[in-house]
């Protein structure tokens, strides 16, 4: 076991190779901050991406307008046969009547519609159900279902296909994000990973003749380690420090303005998927990941301890 004396020395050790190699860990450092920044970029615009299909599906529904003069109960049966459905959330009537009196409201102000309003000897609008699904994938089965031969008598027209563009288009681009992102992570964490590699190997190098004069003295094979390990430590701490600094005016300005722009009732600082914390904490776990990987590999193949 270590004592906190052997553990000091361990980090001062590696403090001290650090520095001796400055340029090749500034160059390790420098090639985690990349991988870092990629994988924090990907990340929001999946968490934005993700959000926006979320504010979408809680905006977007599917409209049905009935045949004109069809009679009330005709329409509750259907509405109650609808919300039979388990992917079916939520279910809004509209009368004809309420209808007619929205759109009088709306545009009272139109001296010219209210005169036509008033023309009128029947309600030209129809009553309409709202229909909200648990997910955005649902909402394609249920309008062809309000679209088969059981409603055709009953139902004028169903308004899903403008809806059904945006979503599918949020869709593919979220699926891009993942996949491309996947694999650009991926890359630049293997690079990564062979920066450190290297990096830790040539210290090893340099360090051979102290390493066996360790061995002599009894050195335990941790306290050999150790300086290693923390050497890949610090590269994963400056990387970083250096990413946070880079992300703080994404999250301090940028995210903000889109967030408004999406849903201005986000509270952007309490939400998971854009608190700033959360996401420097995901970093520097990913990064001691790469880092402890890298170093263990060199360690195990170029110091036989």
């Amino acid at each position: 076991m270590l004592d906190s004396i052997s553990f000091l020395r361990i980090i001062k050790t590696g403090l001290t190779n650090f520095g001796r190699n400055l340029w090749l860990s500034f160059a390790a450092s420098m090639v985690m901050t990349t991988t870092l920044v990629i994988f924090a970029t990907l990340f929001l615009l999946f968490a934005l991406t993700n959000y926006s299909l979320k504010t979408i599906q809680s905006t977007v529904d599917i409209s049905v307008y009935f045949k004109i003069g069809l009679a009330e109960e005709q329409i509750n049966n259907i509405k109650n046969d609808i919300q039979q459905d388990s992917r079916v959330k939520e279910i809004s009537y509209v009368s004809a009547t309420q209808a007619f009196e929205e759109f009088k409201t709306r545009h009272q102000d139109d001296p010219l519609i209210t005169q036509s309003l008033n023309e009128l000897t029947e309600n030209p609008l129809p009553a309409t159900l709202h229909v909200k699904t648990n997910l955005l994938e649902d909402y394609p089965a249920i309008a062809e279902i309000l679209q088969s031969d059981k409603y055709k008598d009953f139902v004028d027209k169903v308004n899903f296909e403008d809806n059904r563009v945006v979503i599918e288009r949020l869709n593919k681009i979220l699926k891009f994000i993942v996949t491309f992102g996947l694999g650009l992570v991926a890359v630049f964490a293997i690079i990564a990973i062979l920066v450190i590699y290297n990096t830790i190997t040539l210290t090893i190098y340099n360090r051979k003749e102290e390493v066996e004069i360790m061995r002599l003295v009894g050195a335990t094979n941790w306290y050999i380690r150790g300086p290693f390990l923390a050497e890949g430590v610090l590269y994963s701490l400056l990387a970083v420090a250096v990413s946070g600094l880079l992300l703080f005016p994404v999250f301090s300005k940028i995210i903000p303005k889109i967030t408004d722009y999406v849903n201005p009732q986000l509270n952007f600082y309490g939400h998971n998927f854009f608190n700033y914390w959360y996401l420097l904490l995901s970093l520097l776990v990913l990064a001691l990941v790469l880092s402890t990987v890298s170093t263990f590999f060199a360690i195990r193949k170029y110091l036989k301890i």
